[in-house]
């Protein structure tokens, strides 16, 4: 997948109408933050209620660091918006892990909880780390306690940005929340978890033991 247009052009774009739709017709942009350089774009799916979210930002990080917070998930209420647990079911390769997350829900709706498979790689010429997630359903039986959410995709995309020292962020996510979700709250969904998590792992991004992280299956950029 292409990586999205520069900051300027989202800018000059931002100017234009409150709402934009991005060159291919698809993402819209529905919040920005120019403060925390903050975009989030939502598209309507084919066949689903919900729409699919992707938020960006720019910061200065190395390519590591990001990862290596992911992979920290006794942080991840800290920073994952509503989440309330990520546990390793376990580590498959470096880089590739099983998890299980429970996603917080407003009453009276219910928890959801997720059985999540994410895949790291490196690009070897641009550099580019891609986190790439999605619903498993043939590892653990499901909860009564929770809705089970059974179909979700998305990535994390970490690149070199033109400043150096900067990285360009993408988060992109669509899933199926199963058992019914009121139309205020799917609507809220897609466009406060990316812009939170995205404002959380900003402030997390700046601890050092993140900056000095070291993963043997990601290169940064010196």
């Amino acid at each position: 997948m292409k990586l999205l247009h520069t900051r300027i052009l989202f800018l000059l774009l931002a100017v234009t109408a409150s709402l934009t739709v991005l060159a291919d017709g698809r993402w819209t942009l529905e919040k920005q933050d120019d403060e925390l350089g903050i975009q989030v774009f939502t598209r309507e799916v084919d066949g689903s209620d919900l729409k699919a979210f992707r938020g960006t930002m720019t910061l200065k990080s190395t390519l590591t660091a990001p990862v290596a917070l992911i992979e920290d998930t006794r942080r991840a209420p800290e920073w994952m918006y509503n989440c309330k647990v990520v546990e390793i079911i376990e580590f498959l390769n470096p880089g590739e892990a099983l998890s299980y997350m429970v996603t917080e829900a407003p009453w009276p709706v219910s928890d959801r909880d997720t059985i999540v498979h994410s895949l790291a790689s490196q690009d070897k010429n641009s550099k580019v780390v891609r986190i790439d997630v999605h619903a498993r359903t043939d590892v653990f039986p499901e909860n009564d306690e929770y809705v089970r959410i059974t179909q979700m995709q998305g990535f994390w995309s970490f690149a070199p940005a033109a400043r150096a020292g900067m990285i360009d962020v993408i988060y992109e996510v669509h899933a199926e929340p199963n058992g019914g979700l009121p139309s205020w709250l799917a609507n809220s969904v897609v466009v406060e978890t990316p812009y939170h998590t995205l404002k959380n792992m900003q402030r997390l991004l700046q601890e050092s033991q993140y900056q000095q992280a070291e993963l043997a299956f990601i290169d940064n950029v010196d």
